[in-house]
Parts: C-alpha cells; structure tokens; sequence
C-alpha cells in the first residue's frame, strides 16, 4: 500500500521537516533541542518559539548543518545555532501594532544585553562633564565627583553618594533641562527618594543663590513633609553647594565604579510608589 502524499497546504507552519529521509529523525531532535534550550534563555514558552520566526530560523540552520551529521552524538558536538544577536534581529516589524509577543520577548533579551553598558554610558556622561565649566571654576566633572567625596566622608548612604556622583550629569546634555534629564535616567535604578532629590535639588539650592538670579530662597519649603525632604537638605547644605573648591582631595572616579555598578548594572528595575509630590 503507498503512502498517501503529503499536502503541504495542510501542515501547520512550524513543522519544517516534511520531506521523509534518513535524517528526519535526527533534524527534528536538533531542532528540539534547540528550541528547547533558546525558548529558556528567552523566557518565552517553547511554542511560540517553535511557531515564530525565531523557530523558521533553528530550522534553516538545522538543514544547513545535516549533512554533517551521521549521528546524535556528532549532532550534539557539532551543531552551531544561530547567535543570540542573530535571534534577537528578528522584530522587523515597521508598525507597534503588527508587532508580536515574540518580537517582545526578543526585544527583552535585547535589552536585558544592553543593561551593562548603561554603567559605561554614566562613566562617559561623566567623562563628558570634563572641561564643561558653564561659568564656574571647578569643572562639572571635579564638581560632582568632589560633592560624592564629601558624601562619602560625611557618612551618608550609598544611594546619596551615588546622588552626589551624578545630579549635575544632564548638564552634558543642557543646562536648563539638567534636572530633569538625571532623573528621569536614573528613576529606574534608585528609590523613589533619590529620584525626587535628582529631579527637584536645584530648588533647594536656591536657598544660597536664588536672590542673585530672580529665584525664590524658599522654593525648597513646598517640599516639606515629603519622606525624602530632610535627606535633600542635607544633601543641598552639606555637599553640593559646598562642592566648588578646586583644591579639594577628592577621591579618584575609580573608587565610585563599584557604585554606579550597583545601581546601573541592575536589570531589575526599582519599583515606585503612586506617591505624589507637590509641584504647583
């Protein structure tokens, strides 16, 4: 009795052997074991790997390779899968809403690859504030790095060290906007108290300076209250508006990489609160 002829029409997409041969056997096992292996790195479940492009793409690479295969052992020790980088290439979508959970979940992976060049993105915004003077005489870079010193010898928290380190780093970017930039680069990484003194601390300095430049001195008192508040005037009082003498030993930006790691190097982001502060 012959076998009857396969349709195609009627195969579901992710079945990529259909032409019977010796190794049919063996290219579906390589091809679950890696679909097995990626769909756990990825964190997505095995069928949407298997039935997206990623699944056409352990296909490919699993008939390129066949022929050098006489059996499951050679399989295991000679097959090469498609790169991480290779996968995470697939979301080619030109519109958000033709885009799928599996070009998501590469998205993810993706990103969560990238996450450790976010220390060296800090560390060069930081090198970036060298020789950025805006008026002053200590640098931005010798300003800040002089103000984590100070932090750090006054015996404050790591999370206000790290406060310290980078609350003037947006002024690489703009001056006028500078607040606002640190902090909302830095909101995934810190609490929600760091958060807000990134965002509000020019505020608080206008205490020392805001008669000179049409400022209210009192612009820190709406703030009152907040969980966060004392920590900002100590902040504003004792470090940063301190922060301004070129002569100062400050510590070498060497011994502050453990910290930006600590904070930047952490894929998991901080979780907030709906709490709200006053701005009006």
């Amino acid at each position: 009795m012959s076998k009857r002829p396969v349709d195609r029409t009627e195969t579901k997409k992710d079945d990529y052997f259909l032409d019977e041969s010796p190794k049919q056997p063996l290219a579906r096992w390589l091809f679950n074991r890696e679909c097995e292996q990626k769909s756990r790195r990825f964190g997505m479940p095995r069928r949407e790997f298997v039935t997206g492009s990623m699944g056409a793409m352990a296909a490919m690479s699993v008939l390129g390779q066949l022929a050098g295969f006489s059996s499951k052992a050679e399989a295991m020790t000679g097959f090469v899968g498609p790169s991480e980088d290779d996968y995470q290439s697939l979301a080619a979508f030109t519109r958000l809403d033709q885009s799928t959970s599996l070009d998501w979940a590469a998205i993810d992976a993706a990103v969560r690859q990238q996450q450790p060049g976010v220390v060296t993105t800090i560390l060069n915004m930081l090198d970036g504030c060298r020789d950025v003077h805006l008026g002053f005489g200590p640098d931005q870079y010798t300003h800040m790095t002089q103000c984590a010193t100070r932090a750090r010898r006054g015996g404050a928290s790591d999370e206000l060290i790290l406060v310290g380190l980078i609350h003037d780093l947006g002024k690489v970017i703009s001056n006028l906007s500078h607040p606002d930039i640190i902090a909302g680069i830095a909101r995934p990484y810190v609490s929600e108290g760091a958060y807000y003194m990134l965002r509000h601390h020019m505020e608080f300095q206008w205490k020392h300076y805001g008669k000179h430049v049409f400022r209210p001195t009192n612009g820190r008192d709406r703030y009152i209250g907040e969980p966060w508040y004392e920590d900002a005037v100590r902040f504003s009082d004792e470090f940063d508006q301190t922060a301004f003498d070129p002569d100062y030993p400050s510590d070498p930006i060497e011994d502050f990489i453990p910290l930006i790691e600590q904070f930047f190097g952490n894929a998991e982001p901080k979780k907030h609160s709906s709490h709200k502060v006053c701005v009006g």
